[in-house]
């Protein structure tokens, strides 16, 4: 089940990459008073230093599944393979690919930004972490909800050296509500609320 809890603490302790608490600002300029910014805001050139670990993904079979429609280069050379047309859920587990499809859902049907942490094991026993992003983006028909993401690895990926790259474990997830310029409220403000995850059951209710 999800156990949700009360807590208090700042963006650096809700993001721990700053790449995503960057990505997370951008977002919130280009929608202003918005619910979602349109596609047709989105200039990579103007995020150079996020666009290569950026995606945006495509929800297919009613928001069950996703598909990458563009994935940067660091992405993909992160995860060793191009990743546009693929399963985002490819890889994972039923339990975490369920959670993470239920969370993108919400995302992309109720317009809820979403922070993961999720963890990767290479072929070499390395284990990596990673934040992941997932907001909410008008695509360009002007209906369709797109996920804008990015996934920002733990460290320094100059230096890993493996051939292959498998989903671990998602170690946490956390919805924001209508109003996600919460995200980044200061220490004295109550935050949005933080998930745990424990097994035996899903309700992100």
């Amino acid at each position: 089940m999800w156990v949700s809890g009360e807590a208090r603490g700042s963006q650096e302790d809700l993001i721990l990459h700053p790449g995503a608490r960057l990505l997370l600002d951008t977002w919130l300029t280009l929608k202003g008073e918005r619910a979602a910014p349109l596609r047709s805001d989105l200039d990579l050139r103007q995020m150079h230093r996020q666009a290569p670990w950026l995606f945006i993904l495509e929800p297919v079979q009613g928001a069950r599944t996703f598909t990458y429609r563009l994935a940067g280069t660091g992405l993909c050379g992160f995860l060793k393979q191009d990743m546009t047309g693929c399963d985002f859920l490819a890889g994972w587990e039923r339990f975490e690919r369920g959670a993470i499809s239920q969370a993108l859902a919400a995302v992309t049907t109720k317009q809820q930004p979403a922070h993961f942490r999720l963890r990767y094991l290479t072929d070499l026993e390395q284990r990596i972490g990673a934040d992941m992003l997932a907001l909410p983006m008008t695509a360009r028909d002007g209906e369709t909800v797109h996920v804008l993401g990015g996934l920002f690895p733990h460290g320094n990926p100059d230096i890993w050296s493996y051939e292959r790259l498998a989903p671990a474990d998602l170690a946490a997830v956390r919805l924001f509500g209508n109003k996600p310029e919460k995200i980044g409220v200061r220490p004295d403000v109550q935050a949005p609320r933080k998930f745990r995850l424990i097994s035996g059951g899903l309700d992100l209710s």
